[in-house]
């Protein structure tokens, strides 16, 4: 189901156990909030437990098996690390969510967050909390909405670039609006205040990166990057967006299908795939298979801390740059 209609279903029936999915963390939060109000908040200490990977299978089981306190539902909140699980400890998890689902616990539930899809294989036996990013026309209505809550006002234009800008990635827009609204002195927000105040999301950023590459434009390219990092943006973050720029790059210039065919296939929207498709006319096939190949080894070195994470997005950069 979408996040949407996770309340709605929650005051209809509570299940045993949910599985949240999805890549944007603003309805991730949202959904995570929505099963935290099904506790008593006079009881949250006794009735909401927050599990890692790094806690065993047999813990689980011992609190899937133990009852609410003073409280009509208990949670278990099993978050991950950012990783994927190793698969001997992913089956130990799901051997013991198996043997409890046969015969639940009144009263609990499990909430997971699919991080990295390590619980895909889980999916079938719960029910799963769609938190997806939207489309743009699905979040204008959410956006507006937001903004009127608020007492600040706008126009469909003008949400529509705030939504492309942040890549509609809601927990950037939610964070966007906070500087909108706290300038907003006539409470409306104009298309000039989002168009000056709100900055490019960092694939838009790489996109231009890129594009400033294959023109030839090392100045410009360096700005963008050095722009990225003044703003915080972590370096790895970066080296892993222009790895993934020009992976895209690679497989729009080698492949006979559709944008649309494409971007379904990266999990993208079409129009990343057609900026990248126009970049990668300026490569030839084997000049991109070559970069993706040594953008995607200095990754994984910086990953794995062979080298350091501003050396490698550097070292990727100028690799880059001596290929175009």
């Amino acid at each position: 189901m979408k996040i949407q209609e996770l309340n709605k279903n929650l005051k209809q029936q509570v299940k045993s156990f949910y599985l949240i999915d999805g890549d944007d963390f603003y309805f991730k939060k949202i959904a995570m909030q929505t099963f935290k109000s099904l506790v008593d908040e006079m009881a949250f200490d006794f009735n909401i437990t927050y599990f890692n990977p790094q806690m065993s299978a047999e813990a689980l089981f011992v609190n899937l098996q133990t009852p609410p306190l003073m409280s009509d539902y208990r949670l278990i909140l099993f978050g991950g690390d950012g990783k994927k699980l190793d698969k001997d400890k992913l089956k130990g998890y799901d051997e013991k969510i198996t043997t409890w689902l046969k015969n639940p616990c009144p009263g609990v539930v499990l909430v997971i967050i699919n991080e990295e899809d390590s619980f895909k294989s889980l999916s079938k036996k719960a029910e799963v909390v769609d938190c997806s990013k939207h489309n743009t026309i699905e979040l204008i209505g959410f956006v507006n909405d937001l903004i009127t809550k608020n007492g600040y006002s706008t126009n469909e234009v003008t949400i529509k670039e705030l939504i492309v800008k942040c890549n509609n990635d809601m927990m950037i827009i939610s964070n966007e609006l906070i500087k909108l609204f706290a300038l907003a002195e006539d409470k409306n927000i104009s298309f000039d205040m989002v168009d000056n105040i709100v900055v490019n999301n960092i694939e838009q950023s790489v996109f231009k990166l890129t594009d400033s590459i294959a023109q030839g434009n090392i100045g410009g390219a360096y700005t963008i990057m050095e722009d990225l990092l003044a703003i915080g943006e972590p370096p790895l973050k970066i080296l892993s967006a222009i790895s993934g720029q020009y992976r895209r790059m690679f497989i729009s210039k080698i492949s006979a299908d559709s944008d649309v065919v494409i971007a379904e296939q990266l999990g993208v929207k079409p129009y990343a795939i057609a900026i990248a498709k126009k970049t990668a006319k300026n490569y030839k096939p084997m000049q991109l298979k070559r970069l993706v190949d040594k953008l995607g080894l200095i990754e994984y070195q910086a990953k794995n801390g062979e080298i350091g994470m501003l050396e490698g997005l550097n070292l990727a950069l100028i690799y880059a740059i001596d290929r175009r």
